[in-house]
């Protein structure tokens, strides 16, 4: 993999280039929660994954960002450059730019989830000559998004702007600059990094574009917040749409007390093995945590969310991964639904994908969990890792499953699969 720590990853994250929501309601659209988790996770794991090392927000609420990601996430630094509304998306960037500078830019679009490769883009543009880079797939209409003309060199000619109908390449939310190349170049403001900056690069024969097989969602689309949980899962992956859902602490990692670094984070033996066997099951891997740290001020939901990131390293390492990752932030007596053993966590996860809990199973270490899997109508499962050991005969008398660890709990969902 190409060496990607001279490349900064500038997110636009206000949604610029949209008309503007009503204050009360405005908020950036990488904070929807998707699969139970803000979007912007979903970029930033991607990145992290390549290896990247800065990110730069770009957008009018900064502070609201920055309180909720904070300023670290697996090993990226996040820094945050605040631009009014009336810059324009190329006003809002050229001003990150000027803050925080950096020789190579990957620019992204908040409002538009694309699973791309971006060392294969950035190796790809390494060996251009233009200033920018596009990347483009096609689309069945290219009426939304606009569609881009390029010729047999791979130079974009046109951008044709919204409103063309038919099938085309259009752009994904994604592009690459040579801040360097750009000097003296930017328009005044505002300006739309869409309208101005793009189509004023092509006509001077600086702008190239890769046409790739990326899957794109645009999240500022009608319905699209709905879809992004099922685009996100490729749901052909569990095609009968059996979940496990799992308790965190104590079943996938060792028992913390209110754990907030993820320093802290490490996997229980037979996790990695029990999540691979329950994914060759074809079973969806769904996290359902209680986290009433963040309910009693303890630590925010970013410091959870970081944890989450460093599981997800740990699971990468050894071949395994989790789905979705559904968090019960509230304190005891703040009588939200969610809090286990109550099935709220279970439900919006089955509503939000597509699930039949009562085809599910819940597994983990304390008799919440085994309670919330006869409330959710699921069979559940005590494993004796955490404080299961504790309550083993509790479980047993009660009829409920009991396994040494998350493998051989694989194993017993196996067993009642096959039964069924």
């Amino acid at each position: 993999m190409r060496d990607l720590s001279d490349l900064t990853a500038y997110i636009l994250a206000d949604g610029f280039e949209t008309p503007p929501a009503p204050v009360a309601a405005a908020r950036p659209v990488v904070l929807d929660e998707v699969l139970g988790r803000p979007c912007v996770y979903y970029f930033l794991d991607r990145l992290a994954d390549c290896g990247l090392r800065r990110v730069v927000f770009c957008a009018g609420w900064t502070e609201r960002l920055e309180d909720r990601l904070g300023g670290s996430y697996r090993g990226m630094t996040l820094s945050y450059s605040r631009a009014d509304e009336s810059l324009g998306s190329g006003g809002a960037l050229r001003l990150a730019l000027e803050l925080h500078p950096a020789s190579r830019a990957l620019v992204l679009d908040g409002g538009i989830l694309v699973e791309a490769d971006w060392p294969a883009f950035a190796d790809w543009f390494a060996m251009r000559p233009e200033a920018g880079a596009l990347l483009l797939a096609r689309a069945d209409t290219a009426a939304r998004h606009g569609r881009v003309i390029v010729d047999e060199t791979g130079r974009v000619t046109a951008l044709a702007g919204q409103g063309g109908g038919g099938p085309g390449l259009v752009g994904v939310g994604a592009c690459l600059l040579r801040p360097e190349d750009l000097a003296g170049f930017w328009p005044e403001s505002p300006i739309s990094l869409e309208r101005d900056v793009l189509p004023r690069l092509a006509a001077l024969g600086r702008l190239c574009a890769l046409e790739t097989r990326a899957r794109f969602l645009d999240m500022t689309a009608p319905e699209a917040l709905a879809a992004a949980g099922r685009f996100l899962l490729r749901r052909e992956n569990a095609p009968d749409g059996v979940a496990v859902f799992l308790d965190r602490d104590g079943t996938l990692i060792e028992e913390r007390h209110y754990l907030h670094d993820p320093a802290g984070v490490a996997l229980l033996p037979g996790v990695a093995e029990g999540l691979r066997r329950l994914r060759e099951l074809g079973c969806l891997l769904v996290l359902v945590s209680n986290q009433s740290g963040v309910g009693r001020g303890y630590f925010g939901r970013g410091d959870v969310e970081r944890v989450h990131g460093r599981l997800i390293e740990l699971l990468a390492s050894r071949g395994a991964s989790l789905d979705a990752f559904y968090v019960c932030p509230h304190a005891p007596g703040e009588q939200c639904d969610c809090r286990k053993p109550l099935p709220g966590l279970v439900e919006r996860a089955c509503r939000e994908i597509g699930l039949d809990a009562g085809r599910g199973f819940v597994i983990g270490d304390k008799p919440c969990d085994v309670e919330l899997a006869r409330a959710a109508g699921a069979d559940g499962i005590l494993v004796l890792t955490g404080y299961g050991a504790r309550h083993e005969a509790e479980a047993r008398a009660g009829g409920t499953l009991v396994a040494r660890d998350l493998a051989e709990a694989a194993e017993i969902v196996a067993r009642l699969r096959a039964q069924s």
